[in-house]
């Protein structure tokens, strides 16, 4: 596909596996380009701005000052998403920031008022949406051929043992939690998505393996805003890899894993329907092409600040109700469903 528009002029702030898939889905799209790439570690800002073609810095504040970007991708430690926000809204630039959005229902207000004042775009990596089977499982639920969804059951496991990420993640501070905070941020957001509803409500407990000063492991029930009830359970133990999402219906039911496929039930015996997705590549460059298509036409993006807000003040709700033992509530204000 050819454009006779102007490259997107993109900046990529990380350097990580996911900063480099962002630079993957950047090649893929002729209308955007790698304009700049920075990284405090200037060893891997200079090695990932060599594949990219593009000058390298070890400050956001340096590139965003030097840079006419039109838009940035932010994917440095969860604790840093707030300001890296605020300071390239005040450049000019669309944001498109990782999930987990912030570490705080405030920190994400600031950034979604920030970003408002400055008249630029916030759009949150909320990237499992943009997969094929993604929108498959969607397609599927919203044809009515199940009927209304009345329950949601997802399970996801993580290797969470210490070396097996960067050291940021087992810091309370820098990652904002664990296991819920980074991995169960997806299965949080498929189950309202999926489910059509905010999240209300949250009883949870959660507990780590280790000695780590951060969550290894969570289970607890959802309840949303339209009457769908909802468990989930985000592990670390040393099981084969789950990421496996059941929807029941009134009329049957859709069984999605992410690395096997999706059925489907009538009510009988399930159906294979689609396998599973070959990688994540084809999902971060529509992620890509949804946020760049957004901040040229004015539209809202698939996942906006508001909804990336309310998935972090679930994952707060996770954490009060762990810490109470009882029902906690996600605050009125901030709910927001993703239908």
């Amino acid at each position: 596909m050819q454009t006779n528009e102007p490259a997107f002029r993109l900046g990529i702030i990380g350097t990580g596996i996911v900063g480099a898939l962002h630079v993957q889905a950047a090649r893929a799209l002729p209308g955007v380009r790698v304009a700049a790439v920075c990284d405090i570690r200037a060893d891997a800002a200079r090695q990932m701005a060599r594949e990219a073609d593009a000058p390298a810095y070890t400050f956001h504040e340096q590139m965003l000052a030097a840079e006419a970007l039109d838009g940035v991708v932010i994917t440095a430690p969860h604790a840093l998403h707030a300001q890296m926000t605020l300071d390239a809204a005040a450049a000019g630039a669309h944001v498109l920031v990782e999930k987990p959005m912030a570490t705080s229902v405030a920190d994400c207000t600031a950034m979604i008022d920030a970003c408002a004042a400055a008249g630029v775009l916030l759009a949150v990596g909320h990237v499992v949406r943009f997969g094929a089977n993604a929108r498959r499982a969607e397609a599927i639920l919203r044809s009515g051929e199940l009927g209304p969804v009345r329950a949601i059951s997802h399970r996801r496991t993580s290797h969470y043992a210490k070396g097996s990420r960067p050291e940021w993640f087992f810091d309370p501070v820098m990652a904002g939690g664990g296991i819920v905070m980074n991995v169960g941020t997806h299965g949080l957001d498929r189950i309202q998505w999926l489910g059509r509803g905010a999240a209300e409500s949250v009883h949870a407990h959660t507990w780590s393996r280790g000695g780590l000063d951060i969550e290894t492991d969570a289970m607890g029930f959802v309840g949303l805003t339209n009457g769908v009830k909802a468990s989930f359970h985000f592990t670390s133990a040393g099981l084969p890899y789950t990421d496996e999402t059941v929807v029941l219906c009134e009329r049957g039911s859709l069984r999605w894993s992410a690395p096997e496929g999706i059925w489907v039930s009538n009510g009988g015996a399930e159906d294979l329907v689609a396998l599973a997705d070959e990688g994540p590549a084809d999902a971060f460059t529509a992620q890509l092409a949804d946020f760049t298509e957004a901040c040229r036409t004015g539209r809202p993006p698939l996942v906006d600040g508001g909804y990336g807000r309310s998935v972090v003040a679930t994952v707060r709700a996770v954490y009060e109700s762990a810490l109470s033992g009882r029902p906690e509530s996600v605050p009125g204000d901030v709910l927001q469903s993703a239908v």
